[in-house]
């Protein structure tokens, strides 16, 4: 059975963290040296809230990877920012999103997470594809043979962080015709997103490695 567990300062849960989950476990967080985090070891999924700067909250997120070393941690913000969340994952964390997001979103982050996936927002995306593509070669990776030119155009312009309005404008293509290139590449390199896509790109074969060639 899948356990969700969400560290909070508050004195009760955000409904709709049990909307998503009615079955979730609140551990309420009363500070790094008072808070019993043995309970997170058998969890299956923790759900850090967080607030304070990027280092508060990459603190937190080692203190709570410290307890459950091998349990995913998705951090909710208050106020997401660009700065936290990647200091968050970096320090550990496999996802990072608003505290107020909707059940359904919430859902969707745990399968993401639970199967190994990161999960952060459009803009942050954008600035780590971008990171990642300013650090590597322009070349594509070998993997990338198996797809036909035009897939292999799109695949790194996506890699590069552009949208698929900013492609096809760069390609003289529509948008649809975006949509269906891309398609084909997920398929013929087995990625499900374009942040899979854009590691396969450049090159980077555990996604662990990512936050070390960005700086936050």
């Amino acid at each position: 059975m899948t356990r969700h567990v969400f560290v909070t300062a508050r004195p009760a849960p955000i409904p709709r963290w049990l909307e998503a989950f009615p079955d979730a476990q609140l551990l309420q967080e009363q500070g790094p040296d008072e808070t019993d985090f043995s309970r997170l070891a058998d969890a299956s999924l923790v759900w850090l809230h967080v607030t304070g700067d990027a280092s508060a909250v990459a603190a937190w997120v080692g203190t709570v990877h410290a307890a459950a070393p091998h349990v995913p941690i998705v951090v909710l913000s208050n106020v997401p920012e660009d700065d936290q969340g990647m200091a968050a994952l970096a320090a550990g964390a496999s996802g990072y999103c608003s505290a107020l997001t909707l059940p359904t979103v919430l859902r969707q982050v745990a399968g993401v997470v639970g199967h190994g996936g990161l999960w952060v927002g459009p803009q942050l995306m954008r600035r780590l594809m971008q990171g990642l593509a300013a650090r590597n070669s322009d070349t594509p990776e070998p993997d990338l043979d198996r797809l036909s030119q035009r897939e292999r155009q799109v695949a790194v312009e996506v890699a590069r962080g552009a949208t698929n309005k900013e492609i096809a404008r760069a390609l003289n293509i529509t948008e649809r015709t975006v949509k269906a290139h891309l398609t084909a590449a997920f398929e013929k390199l087995g990625v499900r997103d374009r942040m899979q896509l854009s590691l396969v790109v450049n090159g980077v074969e555990d996604s662990t490695q990512i936050f070390q060639k960005i700086p936050a």
